[in-house]
């Protein structure tokens, strides 16, 4: 492997047809756009100008970055998006829109807004080559699980560097700095001639025995370091890379599940006690009832005066016969017999009804005004045995 000069132009490719092409799509109504994007079809580019018919050996490419740019015209000032690592199981180089984000510049926005009103845009990706397979006339190989004959050339390894959305190919716009054919890049470049039938056979059984030995010999990823240690570090790097975007996919999906039990148990704890709050009103409506229910059974059946009623109540109230939600009726009941009896000891031997004195009947005339002193008398007199105040 030596380092060679290429032109920027051939290592940046518009593949003309319906295949690759690059739009912002509304996957889900009422969501952002999703980046849908096909860099390169597997097929033969044909014609290209610097390397003739030219595949790209997809299972050859190399994606050591875990997230890589989507520019406009491979122009680094016209950033559009980013994405993590493209897709080739599918035969295909394509972004992964769940994997990709939009940016808010402004020309992001004008490629959202363009493709969504249908503007056709193009793809187009940038790649490195490090080793490249060239074919002579009649000489075959297989690449991207198609069988393809010289004269050709096959970039067997390479590197990814970015995608880019276009309006036109590098044949139209050879003079733009990413597409020149005179701007140089230094490349470490390894090639591998394959001639006719014959040598190609020749070489697919060199191969063949040579990786069988490999396979024998190769038992440990420590003796992979040291015979390839190239390979190796290849290897690392792409699983490296694999596993931490896989790492990161699945921190982001556990954080969102996290966040969302956590709103979920805040939710249900504030219907909780909503609920505990409800109950805990209802119960003591429940015991009140109650209470009020012997008290009146009970006043009743008492000797006290009924305008006397609730300042009696007011002595023996049910909240302190409530404990961890249970309301102690027989307590109760009790507290209130021995309020009432308290009441009648202290209650005067005279008729407080009507507030007329036992055996002094008002005859002879007796003024109104003199009988409602006396009655306001008694009913002081009884305030005043039972702790109350008149105002």
């Amino acid at each position: 492997m030596k380092e060679e000069k290429i032109p920027k132009g051939a290592m940046r490719f518009v593949e003309t047809n319906e295949e690759c092409f690059a739009i912002a799509e509304k996957l889900v109504e009422d969501k952002p756009p999703k980046l849908k994007m096909v860099g390169y079809s597997g097929g033969i580019i044909k014609g290209h100008w610097y390397w003739g018919d030219l595949a790209i050996d997809l299972k050859g490419m190399s994606f050591p970055l875990s997230k890589y740019p989507v520019l406009e015209d491979h122009d680094t000032e016209r950033k559009i998006a980013f994405t993590g690592k493209p897709i080739t199981s599918n035969g295909k180089l394509e972004l992964d829109p769940e994997k990709s984000q939009f940016l808010d510049t402004d020309a992001s926005l004008e490629f959202q807004k363009n493709s969504l009103t249908g503007f056709p845009y193009q793809s187009s990706i940038y790649a490195r080559p490090s080793i490249v397979e060239r074919l002579e006339e009649g000489a075959e190989a297989e690449v991207n699980g198609m069988k393809v004959k010289g004269p050709m050339s096959i970039w067997r390894e390479s590197t990814f560097k970015e995608c880019s959305a276009c309006v036109f190919g590098w044949d139209s716009k050879t003079q733009a700095s990413a597409f020149s054919k005179d701007e140089m890049e230094d490349v470490e470049l390894e090639y591998i001639d394959k001639g006719g039938e014959e040598e190609t056979n020749l070489n697919d059984k060199n191969k063949q025995s040579q990786n069988e030995e490999e396979v024998i010999d190769l038992k440990t990823i420590e003796e992979l370091k040291e015979k390839y240690p190239e390979l190796a570090k290849k290897f690392t790097d792409e699983v490296t890379s694999e596993l931490e975007a896989k790492f990161a996919t699945d921190k982001a999906a556990l954080e969102a599940t996290i966040s969302g039990q956590v709103t979920k148990l805040s939710d249900q704890e504030d219907r909780m006690l909503k609920l505990e709050k409800d109950n805990a009103i209802a119960k003591d409506e429940k015991f009140k009832a109650k209470a009020d229910g012997i008290w009146d059974s009970k006043l009743s059946k008492s000797q006290i005066d009924e305008y006397l009623f609730e300042k009696a109540k007011n002595q023996v109230t049910h909240s302190k016969f409530v404990a961890n939600d249970i309301f102690d009726e027989v307590a109760f009941s009790a507290a209130v017999d021995v309020e009432i009896k308290d009441w009648e000891d202290k209650k005067p031997q005279s008729s407080v009804r009507g507030f007329a004195v036992t055996g002094k009947e008002s005859t002879n005339g007796e003024s109104n005004e003199k009988q409602a002193k006396e009655d306001a008398d008694v009913a002081n007199e009884l305030l005043s045995l039972a702790g109350q105040k008149t105002e």
